[in-house]
């Protein structure tokens, strides 16, 4: 679903509240002009839609995916990005692998994750009450049944991305470790806020739960309309995917063949794969979950434009504002995968458009001596420039497709010990990455008589090359808890070294500021 309506709902009641303090102070008495009054709002399904909306909208917002959360977070994390700009503090800290509590990026993903959990409260509460409150038709008591649906995917959305990132351990190692707090209502005192951690468990517990219940109140399919909405198949991948993290291999499978069952879903073709990053190939049936964006007049997305800033961080020399560059460790990892090309371009041979709308053939990213110098690629704008666009960028952003369900259902079937199943769900994404019918055998693609822990690191790295810069890297080395032996390849990044320290290394500390804020807070072991 495109961003049609980029600012949260409360914000349109500024407007309203200066109009009503215009007005003759006995004509309406107002306690806080700036607050939303829930009997007010919530009278018609048009207003729940606009609340549903706003939860989309913070998940697409600039400080998740639309800029901050992959290139100042995750594909710093696992070292899939290096850096070019190294004059903030923050920044350099994530790269390293040292934040601290006062880092103003964990704050921000600390807090617009909860920002997703607050709204899709609002929602859910307000929404229960409306029906119970009203005689509804059939038709609008099913909408509103889907819109519960919608915030309860998001919300458990958030929940999986809290607790990764947060939790101090997986629930496979540690089921009692702390994770996240789980808020379900809308916090209506500061009391209510001041919630104390869950265990990991029940955080990936109440995950569970939200997708489940989402599962039976979504739609198989919605009208094209609508394409961006979760739907019921979208749940049902994060079922399995959860299951997977929990080490549930049994249930992940059951739940990825469901959606093999739907024949909805499947691999687009080589011929259409890189367009699925370009902007081509929205809502293909490749895709389980994914963000919409188009470029609109708003120049950037913290002013609540429908774009993505994050092709401006990431795009190469002269066509924006180049941040971040793929480390050369990765160029190297890629060899002659063809996937190289699709997420990379090359120096001296690749050609982009400059800001002036001129093709220029690639220099080198930087200059430091030895550097390969690569620019990214994926999610790139390649025919013109960001900084032609008002520095947004339209392609919508890929959260779950079936290539990962084909290599998390690999993953699954090797830990059952059904290797030959496991190496024809790994192969049949490695043969679509070589242009080959990825549902017949190909003997010159296929990785062959592998087994045991050589299948296993095979399985990994086809992960790596498959799903490279979408976000998934960081929580694979987390849960496979190899982040130490990996981060090892990438000793340094441009801003310093890289220093790993486990256990601590593998979550987040808990923002200073709500350690402040909330007197039942605990601060994670190690910060």
């Amino acid at each position: 679903m495109k961003k049609y309506i980029n600012k949260f709902k409360y914000n349109c009641f500024l407007v309203f509240a200066f109009l009503f303090l215009s007005c003759d102070s006995d004509f309406l008495e107002v306690s806080n002009p700036n607050e939303v009054d829930a009997n007010v709002f919530f009278n018609s399904v048009s207003d729940l839609n606009l609340s549903l909306t706003s939860i989309y909208s913070a998940l697409s917002s600039f400080q998740l995916y639309g800029e901050s959360y992959l290139a100042k977070g995750l594909i710093g994390l696992s070292k899939e990005s290096d850096q070019r700009h190294i004059g903030t503090a923050p920044w350099n800290q994530v790269y390293q692998n040292q934040v601290t509590p006062e880092n103003g990026f964990v704050n921000e993903f600390w807090s617009s994750w909860y920002r997703v959990v607050g709204r899709a409260n609002d929602l859910i509460e307000n929404a229960e009450n409306f029906k119970e409150a009203r005689e509804l038709n059939p038709a609008d008591r099913a909408r509103v049944d889907q819109m519960i649906g919608e915030a309860l995917f998001l919300r458990g959305l958030a929940y999986f991305h809290l607790v990764r990132l947060f939790g101090e351990d997986t629930p496979v190692n540690n089921p009692n470790a702390r994770g996240v707090p789980i808020i379900l209502q809308i916090a209506t005192t500061r009391e209510e806020m001041a919630v104390a951690r869950a265990s990991v468990e029940e955080v990936y517990d109440q995950i569970l739960a939200d997708f489940d219940r989402a599962k039976d109140l979504l739609p198989e399919v919605w009208p094209s309309s609508d394409k961006g909405r979760a739907n019921k198949f979208s749940a049902i991948g994060y079922i399995g995917k959860v299951h997977v993290f929990r080490e549930n291999w049994e249930q992940a499978i059951e739940n990825f063949e469901l959606i093999y069952d739907s024949g909805l879903y499947e691999m687009v073709p080589f011929e259409r794969y890189d367009d699925l990053f370009r902007g081509e190939e929205p809502y293909s049936e490749e895709s389980l979950f994914e963000i919409g964006y188009s470029i609109d007049m708003q120049e950037d997305t913290w002013a609540g434009g429908t774009g993505s800033n994050f092709a401006l961080l990431i795009s190469p020399i002269g066509t924006g504002w180049s941040n971040l560059f793929p480390h050369d460790v990765n160029i190297l990892r890629f060899g002659n995968d063809p996937r190289l090309r699709i997420n990379a371009l090359e120096p001296g041979v690749d050609e982009v458009v400059d800001g002036a709308g001129n093709r220029m053939v690639l220099g080198r990213y930087v200059d430091d001596e030895g550097a390969l110098g690569w620019s990214f690629r994926k999610y790139v704008p390649l025919d013109n420039s960001v900084f032609a666009t008002n520095r947004n960028h339209g392609a919508n952003m890929h959260l779950l497709r079936m290539a990962d369900i084909y290599l998390l259902h690999a993953e699954a079937s090797l830990a059952l010990g059904n290797e030959t199943v496991a190496a024809e769900y790994m192969n049949k994404v490695r043969r679509r990455a070589y242009n080959s019918d990825f549902h017949s055998p190909n003997p010159g693609v296929d990785y062959t008589n592998l087994s045991g822990i050589a299948l296993r690191d095979s399985i990994r790295e086809e992960r790596f090359r498959e799903l490279f810069m979408e976000g998934h890297r960081w929580f694979d080395l987390q849960r496979w808890r190899i982040a130490a032996e990996e981060l090892a390849k990438y000793p340094r990044v441009r801003s310093g070294a890289v220093i790993f320290e486990d256990p601590r290394g593998y979550y987040f500390p808990i923002p200073q500021l709500e350690m402040d804020a909330n007197p039942n807070m605990v601060q994670s072991d190690g910060y």
